[in-house]
């Protein structure tokens, strides 16, 4: 070897040298590969680790929050059973006290039977307040619940007799201090719409404006708009842009602009001045119109006309045009529909005005006072009827294998020192015993389509109605509602 390249000289490696270089070159790139390897495989097993764990405390929250989830639905439909039953009791011994409070064979002096009736008109509009709130609470879970939240019913229904002189039918009944208004344009308007759902949304907004209106009106409104045409066009014309609208409208003192941003909130303040109210109604409200594809809205630019009283209107706008007998416009099958409109029209036309004689019923309800005031209560509507009551499911079983009746209400959820058959399990052994009543189902949750599912022909919420008026409009669609027409009483 050369003394180097100053000199001239070329290095150049022996044989022995290049070949020990070669093979040091060779096992470093293996190290270096075999290490790059192994920290791959490293951090994949410990990104595995950590999705596993994710995984499983993503698992772990999902039960928890659906194991609350279904705690909080069992709590709210034992709390709505737990109060409504007593609640009811209330409010059916109020009627009678109510009944007896114009006697002046019972309260001699004529001030003390008008301070006897103010006192009976705040037990009743506090105990309405009561099941008004428990109602609306249980409902606005039951709107965000997934598991079970609320289901449409969507039906043929005519607006001005389906809907809103009963909302106004209502009103009058809770007292309200001002005229209570009702117009429908067309009068013979049908839409598909839930009825109870619907109601219960003119309902809460219309009871509001109560609290507020102390002169003038609340007027329950529904049209078909068109937002091209002018209404009297739009009424004419089976456009296809045409829709329906309710609105409820009232010359109160109108909402503060500093309190319409969050008017449709959860528990938001409440609007009058002494800030009384839960906050929960138009909260209600918002949901309901939101489940059923419609728009609620407040209305700025109304006025009442009536001085000093601006006034308030709301707007729920149906995203669906009105179901017509003459062409087929509307939402589904609409062939169906305008043979259920018939139907509908053919019912009222014949409708029973008067509740048949000699009805045997069996009222199946765990709450001994709910029992005994229901009985006293349907009396007083069909002195004629004979009822025969017990506690749980086992019994009833028994006594329909030993006595038939025309009419038989069972509560959902009752108490039994047996096996505690729900009403919806009663109701499906009655039918498989070849029981052919017409059979109520009785709850304060809403499990119409389980009873219904079972064998059910109709659905009444707890509390039942106490006013002789409605608990026969009831009974009447009870009797007609069969869904067998040879089982109706008196048919």
């Amino acid at each position: 070897a050369g003394v180097g390249n100053e000199c001239g000289y070329i290095l150049h490696p022996t044989p022995v040298q290049e070949e020990w270089f070669q093979t040091t070159g060779a096992i470093a790139g293996m190290v270096v590969t075999a290490f790059t390897l192994v920290c791959l495989v490293a951090l994949f097993l410990l990104h595995r680790a950590r999705l596993r764990k994710q995984q499983k405390q993503y698992a772990k929250r999902n039960r928890i929050a659906m194991e609350k989830a279904e705690r909080e639905r069992e709590f709210n439909e034992f709390m709505a059973h737990e109060i409504r039953n007593p609640l009811a009791s209330a409010l059916a011994a109020l009627n009678f006290v109510s009944s007896k409070t114009s006697d002046s064979a019972v309260v001699p002096n004529a001030g003390d039977r008008e301070m006897v009736k103010n006192d009976v008109r705040v037990i009743d509009s506090s105990l309405q307040f009561v099941n008004e709130l428990l109602r609306n609470m249980l409902d606005l879970h039951r709107t965000t619940s997934k598991g079970h939240g609320i289901k449409l019913h969507l039906v043929p229904t005519d607006v001005l007799r389906d809907i809103l002189e009963p909302v106004a039918s209502i009103l009058y009944m809770r007292g309200a201090s001002v005229d209570i208004l009702t117009e429908c344009i067309p009068e013979n308007l049908y839409i598909l719409a839930d009825r109870m759902r619907l109601k219960q949304i003119l309902l809460n907004l219309s009871f509001n404006a109560t609290k507020f209106v102390e002169k003038g009106y609340i007027r329950l409104r529904a049209q078909v708009m068109n937002n091209d045409k002018d209404d009297s066009q739009a009424q004419k014309e089976n456009s296809m842009e045409a829709k329906v609208a309710f609105y409820v409208e009232d010359s109160g003192p109108g909402i503060p602009e500093c309190k319409q941003k969050a008017l449709f909130s959860k528990f938001q303040d409440s609007l009058d001045v002494l800030n009384q109210g839960t906050g929960i109604g138009l909260a209600l409200c918002k949901q309901l119109s939101s489940l059923m594809g419609a728009t609620l809205s407040l209305d700025n630019d109304f006025r009442s006309g009536i001085e000093g009283c601006p006034g308030t209107r709301f707007v729920l706008t149906l995203n669906q045009q009105p179901l017509s007998l003459e062409n087929g416009n509307g939402v589904g099958e609409m062939t169906n529909a305008h043979a259920s409109i018939r139907d509908l029209m053919h019912e009222r036309d014949g409708f029973r005005k008067e509740l048949p004689l000699n009805i045997s019923v069996l009222f199946v309800d765990d709450d001994a006072m709910l029992r005994k005031m229901f009985s006293r209560v349907l009396q007083s509507v069909a002195p004629s009827w004979s009822i025969r009551e017990c506690a749980n499911g086992e019994t009833a079983l028994r006594i329909v294998d030993e006595e038939k009746f025309d009419l038989i209400f069972v509560d959902q959820y009752m108490a039994s020192v047996e096996k505690q058959l729900l009403g919806t399990e009663t109701v499906h052994a009655m039918r498989a015993k070849g029981v052919e009543s017409i059979i109520c189902g009785l709850s304060a949750n809403d499990v119409e389509d389980q009873f219904s599912n079972a064998g059910g022909d109709y659905f009444m919420y707890k509390p039942f109605p106490c006013k002789k008026d409605a608990l026969k409009d009831e009974l009447l669609q009870m009797l007609a509602c069969s869904k067998d027409e040879e089982r109706a009483p008196g048919v």
